[in-house]
């Protein structure tokens, strides 16, 4: 019940609320975020409210999201909610607002607003204690910073188990390190768990924010790692169930994470978990499929990231079959191929791309989807894949074709597309030879291959069959299958009126029906000449109008597949070689240069031999100056103005077009589609050194270059086709110009016309024509080069679009801008850059604020800005200041300013916002433009700080950005001069005042940061600008940025003082020789700021400190000013001496001497050093400022290891002068100062300590030596103080022994003291000093040791009348007899009657002294643990008699544990005849001092009877029985008057004790022959009547003797058996004749009866079963149950009968006793009969079944007490009743009737 209780009671203590405790709840109270407890404390709950609020309502003005808490938590009536008063229904719900205000304040944690806020939740709401893991996952995001220790603070003391980790941080109060965090997440799952619930919650809630996020995903990442790290140290089995145990926990959490859509940061960092947990488990395929498929979840939004992630899965699995799911995402994702082609940059995307590759090579065979077929075109081209992923592919390709070409239930577009793509790679350049060499290696039948592919061609035709009538040409472009030439040709028409070109502008209306028609005959010989001949294409008339011609270029041009072009390609290469035209075909030169630069292999060597062709005939004519007409020459682009103004080429320079420029380079141009752009770069560019181009064997003349160029880019300009407009644009773009004409000139009406285009149109023709819309634009960008102005103002016009039509195109312009921004003049960058400014602060203001806006500044921020550039921003910023446009020169404003205030006026909300605008952005740029190589733009950026500075008042919002901004920039001015010399920097652009300003003035730490920066560069290059203005600044950083605990304020600090200060102190000593007066105002500043330096800050930041103004010169000072500050704080003065031992001894005690210099300056007439570092005013203050400094010089000189290292510079040490010059300085300042400025106790006795820290410094030799002098010049007081230093001294063993002839001969000179002197003070240490000299060396003389010990025994020290004299001879006595042993013989009649004499003195009631007590008994202890042989007779009696009333006088326990040691070793040392004689003399005089003193007595005779051997206890036994006799009349004795009033019941019970025990331990060493006369003697002593008129006092006697018989069979048992005989007839009369009205008497008979039962228990040889010892001890106590009236006999008297009828195991006893029990069942009083039955049940209980035997006697009985008249009878005898049928197994019902 109790341990119940006690848990109860705890449980209520741990989760009181302490409702009455006043303590606790002003502490409870008093836990806060923003305030001091103690300011806490006292304030009320309007107060708080009052506060928090208004940090609330600026939650709310800058996030919405807070207004709905203003309902509850921050409402009114807020103030009066008391969460102890609600029910738990009310606390849950109230958790779940709380719990959803933290998710959401926790993003503006580091805002003062907030954590007002999240204060009015810990003083109304306690969440610290009832939310506390809400609250601290809140706050763990930023565990790096200020707050979390200050949130630690207010934790509760019982945390939750997932937090156990932060109990060292909330103890320490300190940040807890990340890697803590990690570490817990590593090894705490359920930590994590919390973690992530937390997260999951908040982002379930839309409050979600970027620090927690990646705060989650890098500790849980890590966490992973770890675990898996873990999982891999165990057994193989192990290792798989630790990581099965890893998925289980952590894809739960990923799973329910990706399920949040919306959340792209959540899902980057989901994305980052599976790659880690990917990387670091072994995962089997099936995790990883899943794995993937929940990356893939949100398909439409799978990011990089997730493409990272899907990569790293890819590369673990060993299957080679991505799941369906992840597969139809890819493919689904616009730009995959290039998404890939950046992810190869860093990643290996090797195996992804073959998966994806391989799977949707498997859905091929199922469907066929144009978009999959240009994917796995992409993939293989793209040079993802290595060689042998990239061959495995193209396999599975060619063995798909293989299946597809033989399988007759797959589709024949199937079977067409799957075709067309393996001859397309089979002449791709990428994968081309990859394909022939497995193609090889596979050895297929190639014969047989090529009849599959045509049988699949020619399938197409049993298709178109089964069309309808009505199928359109066009609907049929993907089929290829038509029945018959005729048929298929039967709807083109036969003539054309309008058609004269395929190149002309306007749709043709009939040239998709024959594209169609050819693409479907191509192959076919017959069919294609049939083609060729239809009358639409007028064949006949090739030489003299395009239509024929063009109809083949634009089909070579298109997006047909290669085979189709290559065939229209050789078709016109036909013609021209069957026809041989007299014609000029020049207007296929640009088709022709398209055509060689095809990827395709097959239409690049189809058009090299079209050239080929045409080559000849071109040379022919030249050779006959014949005179072509040329094809097309006002119709090739279509009649009118189309075809106007296109540049021919003349005849001749057309065949040098063939012969010089593409015939040489022909081949090249074949195998290389790129060729061609670099052949026409070296044909019509000249090279730098003015040199012809070796391209060519034969160079181009300079107007045929022209001409050419001119001719290529006017066909560029007015083809329709915008393919080949973007090829010929690739090629030409690359010349930038030809003689004196640009490109630009020729092709801006290409730019011009894209311009008027709007998105939506580039969009139609890159879809129409599948070409890249980037690949577009940015072609029709480059087209403008840097020196051309009216490309360049076309340019900027692209840029300054407002319609906003032309964003691709835009785009292409800022990129082209900063592509050939170098080769800008200045002034057009210059002009550019303004455009580009204005036009981003314009969208800026104009809330615009997106991609077209946000592409201004980009780009701008992109180009590299020269130095006039920047200058002109800076010039055309906007003046903030109103009052700076008219204002006076700087000094004359100076000369003003004093004693007037300042007009303020404000600016406009929207004036400010702009100019803040525009300055940050210039800034920005200056930031971005390497700002170090522009030293000239200093004067301006000063003079922009100095505006941001005189308007900071003037403006509304601050300025500290900006001025960052600007320090930075001038930061790393100033910083790249100091290095690099060669930047000269001009002085006067330098503007200390305003930086100085600024860092009077701000409240930003940041600005205060930078500025400090700025000014420390400005410091090293320019010292002597800041030097004169410095002092300001020292005295800013005091009172603000050293109270900062950051690490970058410290590093800014650092800076500062690196720079400053060494600087500050040479100019002091350059103007005045001492630089200390400056410095102290300097040391002074730092010393203000000393209690709010974070601790672990201060050592290194004071340390930097002196060492920069010099330890030897002003560390004194600053310890001065220091001590002076902060008067008797001990953290100072531990600071104090932890500063000053970072420096060598040399230094320290330069310091102590010139510190106390400074102290004895103080006392001066006219003080000099101290007025400078102290604040004196009187000699008052010079007392008080003296006390507080003298702590310091024992506080630094106490430090072991400046001693030690002193002592060995003084002896060893190279500076051994100095340090001894110094030492002697000091010394005799604190000699001076402790002489002639003893006016005060307190300051005496600093001057003392001071006196004794100093002389410590000193071998014990060298001060021995000193000493003569030392106490002859001295006073008393300072011999004093050397005496005590120096008896301190001889505790140091090391410096000890090698001092010992010095301490010997110092001896007398001590001795020569006690004697001589009168000063007590002095006597007493001078004896210390003998007992510590003695205690080290003692044994090396002992003579002297005893010539000493001989004075200090003598009148002068232990019998002088001064206790403390005394005291100290006592123990220096004790350590002598230690020391000398038997030598302290001589000395014993001298030292033992004055030691007996001290110490009844020291017990005597008048002059009662416990410390000179035990100095006596210690003096004892020693000589009875030495020469025990000297304590004789009355030495003994004096010692044992002081003793007992020492134990009577109630010293306390520390006298009665140095006595008893004195007293046990007297029964240990002492010859057991003269310590048994002595004690039994003393007995009388132990009792009459009372218990303690008898207990005492008794316990040494204890003791000496367990330790002497038997023979001498036994030689001894019938002193001993004499001495135990008396102990034994105990209560006798006590009936005297003298002793009554000194013992207790429990005194006496207590010395009985102690007694019987000494007995007993005497017992145990007599044999039976010497004890059976004592025991003889000793009963016969307590039975015989003492006075016959007074029997109490035999009563008495004998009561005792029962206590001693009751021990004695206990404790020896059956071995004592016998004994029983002596008392068995003298107890029963006891129990027989015991009076029951007298407490004495009772007593007796208790005593008497546990005799007996003990006799009983341990009788095992059948002694009582004998009828002579049975029979009068049964009759006895039996006639005891008499008594039940009148005592209780159930705790003795019941228990010794049943132990008797036990032992006397006889049928004839049990018939005995039961008879005589069943006969007081018939008593006239109901207590006998209750008894009786008792009895009874008792004795059934015990002997079960052996006393049932006796039931028939009982019966009648029992049944005349089931009706008894007392109801207590009854149910006693029904519990009788219930044992006896427990015992029987029956009823006894039936017998009892």
């Amino acid at each position: 019940m109790t341990t119940k209780l006690a848990a109860q009671l705890a449980r209520i203590r741990a989760n009181s609320t302490n409702p009455l405790n006043l303590k606790a709840q002003k502490k409870a109270h008093s836990q806060t975020l923003l305030f001091e407890p103690h300011v806490a404390a006292t304030q009320e709950f309007d107060t708080i409210y009052q506060i928090c609020y208004e940090g609330f309502e600026d939650l709310c003005r800058l996030d919405s999201r807070f207004i709905v808490f203003a309902k509850n938590l921050f409402s009114d009536q807020s103030k009066q909610e008391d969460r102890t008063q609600m029910t738990d229904a009310q606390n849950r719900q109230l958790d779940g607002v709380l719990e959803c205000f933290l998710g959401l304040v926790g993003a503006k944690l580091l805002l003062k607003p907030a954590l007002k806020a999240v204060e009015w939740l810990i003083r109304r709401f306690r969440v610290h204690e009832h939310n506390t893991l809400c609250l601290t996952m809140t706050f763990l995001p930023y565990h790096p910073t200020p707050i979390f220790p200050k949130m630690l603070s207010i934790m509760p003391q019982t945390v939750p188990p997932t937090l156990k980790f932060l109990c060292p941080y909330i103890e320490s109060r300190a940040n807890p390190p990340r890697h803590a965090v990690a570490h817990t997440a590593t090894n705490s799952r359920p930590f994590l768990a919390a973690l992530s619930s937390y997260v999951l919650q908040c982002c379930r809630s839309g409050h979600q924010y970027p620090t927690l996020i990646s705060f989650w995903a890098s500790i849980t990442a890590e966490a992973v790692a770890g675990m898996c790290d873990q999982a891999c140290s165990a057994r193989l089995e192990a290792q798989k169930q630790n990581q099965e145990d890893i998925i289980l926990f952590i894809l739960p959490i990923v799973n329910e994470a990706l399920s949040l859509g919306g959340i792209l940061d959540l899902r980057t960092a989901s994305y980052m978990i599976l790659t880690v947990l990917a990387h670091k488990a072994h995962l089997d395929d099936t995790v990883l499929k899943a794995m993937m498929e929940a990356v893939v979840s949100d398909g439409a939004r799978t990011s990089h990231a997730g493409l990272i992630c899907l990569t790293v899965l890819a590369e673990q699995m060993r299957d080679i079959e991505l799941p369906k799911r992840v597969l139809l995402a890819l493919i689904s994702l616009q730009r995959l191929d290039d998404d890939l082609v950046t992810l190869q940059n860093r990643y290996n995307v090797d195996k992804f791309t073959l998966l994806i590759s391989l799977g949707i090579i498997n859905e091929l065979e199922k469907t066929c989807d144009e978009s999959e077929l240009r994917l796995l075109t992409s993939l293989l081209e793209a040079r993802l894949m290595s060689s042998a992923s990239c061959t495995t592919a193209l396999r599975s390709l060619f063995m798909l074709t293989q299946r597809v070409a033989l399988s007759s239930s797959a589709p024949s577009i199937v079977k067409g597309s799957i075709a067309d793509l393996l001859l397309r790679l089979a002449d791709s350049p990428i994968v081309g030879t990859q394909m022939q060499a497995m193609i090889r290696v596979s050895k297929p039948d190639i014969g047989q291959l090529k009849t599959d592919l045509q049988q699949v061609m020619q399938n197409a035709i049993t298709i178109v069959k089964k069309l309808p009538a009505k199928v359109d040409m066009d609907g049929v472009e993907d089929v290829h299958d038509i029945e018959g030439f005729e048929e298929a040709t039967a709807k083109i028409p036969t003539k054309t009126a309008y058609e004269i070109s395929f190149l002309s502008h306007s749709d043709s209306y009939i040239f998709y029906s024959l594209e169609q028609a050819f693409k479907c005959f191509f192959l076919s010989p017959i069919n294609l000449e049939k083609f060729l001949a239809l009358p639409v294409l007028r064949k006949s008339l090739a030489i003299s109008e395009p239509l024929y011609l063009s109809f083949f270029a634009r089909l070579w041009c298109g997006t047909s597949d290669a085979n189709v072009r290559a065939v229209a390609v050789r078709t016109v290469e036909r013609y021209i070689s069957r026809e041989m035209p007299a014609a000029d075909v020049q207007f296929l030169l640009p088709y022709i240069l398209y055509g060689l630069s095809d990827v395709a292999l097959s239409v690049r060597r189809a058009m090299g031999d079209l050239v080929l062709g045409l080559a000849p005939l071109y040379a022919s004519a030249g050779e006959t100056n014949a005179t072509l007409s040329v094809v097309g020459h006002h119709q090739v682009y279509g009649s009118g103005e189309a075809s106007r103004d296109v540049d021919w080429l003349p005849l001749e320079d057309v065949v040098r077009f063939f012969s010089d420029f593409l015939v040489p380079g022909l081949e090249e141009c074949v195998l290389d589609p790129n060729h061609l752009s670099r052949l026409m770069v070296g044909n019509l560019v000249r090279s730098k050194d003015g040199r012809e181009s070796r391209t060519t064997r034969k160079a181009l003349r300079s107007s045929s270059r022209l001409a050419i160029f001119r001719c290529l880019c006017s066909h560029a300009v007015k083809t329709p086709l915008f393919s080949v407009k973007i090829r010929m644009l690739q090629m030409l773009n690359r010349i930038d110009r030809v003689g004196s004409t640009s490109r630009t000139k020729l092709l801006l009406p290409i730019l011009s016309a894209v311009s008027e285009m709007a998105d939506v149109q580039i969009d139609d023709i890159c879809g129409r024509e599948q070409i890249e819309i980037t690949k577009f634009v940015d072609v029709a960008v480059r087209t403008v080069v840097s020196f051309d102005r009216d490309g360049v103002h076309a340019l900027e016009g692209i840029i300054k679009d407002d319609g906003r039509k032309t964003y691709y195109l835009q785009r292409a312009a800022f990129k082209h801008l900063r592509t050939v921004w170098p080769s800008m003049k200045s002034d057009i960058q210059s002009m550019f850059a303004k455009t580009l400014f204005e036009l981003g602060m314009s969208r800026s203001e104009d809330g615009l604020a997106n991609v077209h806006g946000e592409e201004f500044v980009k780009t701008l921020a992109t180009l590299p800005l020269s130095t006039p550039i920047l200058n002109s921003l800076l010039d055309d910023l906007p003046t903030l200041s109103i009052e700076s446009q008219s204002k006076p020169s700087a000094s004359k404003r100076r000369r003003l300013s004093h004693g007037q205030s300042r007009q303020i006026t404000h600016l406009s909300l929207e004036g400010g916002e702009s100019a803040f605008r525009r300055i940050s952005l210039v800034l920005e740029l200056v930031q971005g433009s390497k700002i170090e190589r522009h030293p000239e733009l200093l004067k301006g950026l000063f003079r922009v700080f100095a505006d941001l500075q005189h308007s900071h008042s003037q403006v509304e919002g601050g300025l500290g950005y900006l001025q960052v901004l600007m320090m930075d920039a001038m930061l790393a001015i100033i910083g790249r001069s100091g290095v690099s010399p060669d930047k000269k920097i001009d002085p006067s652009a330098i503007r200390t005042d305003v930086l100085i300003d600024c860092i009077r003035t701000t409240s930003s730490p940041q600005v205060r940061n930078t500025s400090l920066l700025l000014l420390s560069a400005i410091a090293n290059v320019m010292p002597d600008l800041v030097i004169h203005s410095v002092m300001p600044v020292f005295t800013f950083m005091g009172s603000s940025i050293l109270r900062q605990e950051d690490e970058y304020s410290s590093y800014v600090v650092k800076r500062t003082m690196d720079s400053i200060i060494p600087r500050l102190v040479q100019s002091l000593h350059k103007r005045s020789g001492s630089s200390l007066n400056g410095v102290s105002e300097l040391l002074l500043s730092f010393a203000t700021a000393f209690e709010h330096v974070p601790s672990h800050r201060r050592l290194h930041l004071y340390t930097s400190l002196i060492n920069k103004v010099g330890p030897d010169t002003h560390l004194f000072a600053f310890l001065a000013i220091l001590l002076d500050k902060y008067p008797r704080n001990r953290r100072v003065v531990q600071f104090a001496s932890e500063i000053t031992y970072q420096y060598n001894i040399k230094v320290q005690i330069e310091v102590i001497a010139q510190y106390l210099e400074v102290i004895r300056d103080a006392w001066k007439p006219k003080p000099t050093i101290s007025a400078t570092v102290l604040s004196l005013s009187g000699k008052q203050n010079s007392l008080a400022i003296s006390i507080n400094l003298l702590p310091l010089v024992p506080a630094i000189l106490n430090n072991g290891l400046l001693i030690s290292r002193t002592r060995r510079e003084l002896v060893y040490g190279s500076s051994a002068n100095a340090v001894r010059s110094s030492y002697e300085h000091a010394l005799e300042h604190i000699f001076l100062l402790s002489e002639t400025l003893n006016i005060n106790k307190r300051f005496h006795i600093l001057c003392m300590q001071a006196l004794d820290s100093v002389l410590s410094l000193l071998p014990i030799s060298a001060l021995v030596d000193s000493f003569s002098k030392l106490l002859e010049c001295t006073p008393d007081s300072t011999r004093q103080q050397v005496l005590h230093s120096f008896k301190r001294r001889l505790g140091d063993k090391v410096d000890v022994q090698s001092s010992q002839k010095s301490c010997f001969d110092f001896l007398p000179q001590l001795v020569a003291i006690i004697v001589n002197t009168a000063n007590l003070s002095l006597k007493h240490i001078a004896i210390n000093s003998i007992d510590r000299i003695v205690e080290t060396f003692g044994k090396q003389d002992l003579d002297l040791v005893i010539d000493c010990a001989q004075v200090i025994a003598s009148h002068h020290c232990m019998r002088a009348a001064e206790t403390d004299i005394q005291i100290a001879s006592l123990l220096c006595l004790v350590t002598v007899v230690e020391i000398t042993g038997d030598a302290f013989t001589p000395l014993m009649p001298l030292a033992m009657p004055s030691a007996m004499d001290i110490l009844e003195e020291s017990v005597a009631p008048t002059t009662r002294n416990t410390t000179l007590h035990n100095a006596v008994y210690s003096f004892l202890v020693s000589i009875l643990l030495y020469v025990p042989w000297m304590i004789k007779g009355g030495n003994i009696d004096r010692l044992m008699i002081a003793s007992h009333r020492s134990a009577s006088s109630a010293l306390g326990m520390e006298c009665d544990n140095a006595r008893r040691e004195a007293l046990s070793l007297i029964a240990k040392s002492l010859e057991a005849k003269d310590c048994i004689t002595a004690l039994s003399r003393t007995w009388t005089g132990a009792m009459t001092e009372g218990p303690l003193a008898v207990n005492e007595h008794l316990e040494i005779v204890r003791l000496m009877i367990e330790r002497q051997p038997k023979s001498t206890i036994i030689k001894q036994s019938d002193v001993l029985g004499d001495f135990f006799l008396k102990a034994f009349d105990l209560r006798h004795a006590e009936m005297s008057s003298q002793m009554k009033s000194q013992y207790g019941d429990v005194d006496i019970a207590n010395i009985e004790t102690a007694a019987t025990g000494a007995a007993i331990a005497m017992v145990y060493k007599l044999n039976d022959a010497k004890f059976r006369p004592l025991f003889t003697r000793w009963m016969g002593w307590a039975t015989t009547p003492l006075n016959q008129k007074n029997p109490r006092s035999s009563m008495l006697r004998r009561t005792t003797w029962y206590t001693f018989l009751l021990e004695f069979f206990d404790k020896l048992s059956s071995i004592v058996t016998g004994y029983a005989s002596f008392i068995v007839n003298d107890a029963s009369d006891i129990l027989q004749n015991f009076s029951a009205r007298d407490n004495d008497s009772i007593l007796l008979w208790r005593r008497a009866i546990q005799t007996l039962h003990k006799t009983f228990e341990h009788d095992q040889d059948g002694f009582f079963q004998a009828p002579s010892h049975f029979t009068p001890v049964f009759n006895a106590l039996i006639s005891q149950l008499t008594y039940a009236t009148q005592i209780p006999v159930q705790p003795e008297i019941l228990p010794a009968i049943v132990e008797l009828a036990v032992v006397a195991d006889s049928s004839t006893h049990h018939k005995e006793i039961n008879a005589a029990i069943l006969k007081h069942m018939r008593s006239d009083k109901a207590a006998v009969r209750l008894a009786a039955v008792q009895c009874e049940c008792m004795l059934t209980n015990r002997l079960g079944e052996e006393w049932l035997a006796l039931l028939p006697e009982m019966l009648p009985f029992v049944s005349e007490l089931q009706e008894d008249d007392d109801e207590v009878v009854e149910e006693e005898t029904s519990r009788w009743i219930k044992i006896i049928e427990e015992i029987l197994g029956e009823n006894l019902n039936s017998m009892l009737q």
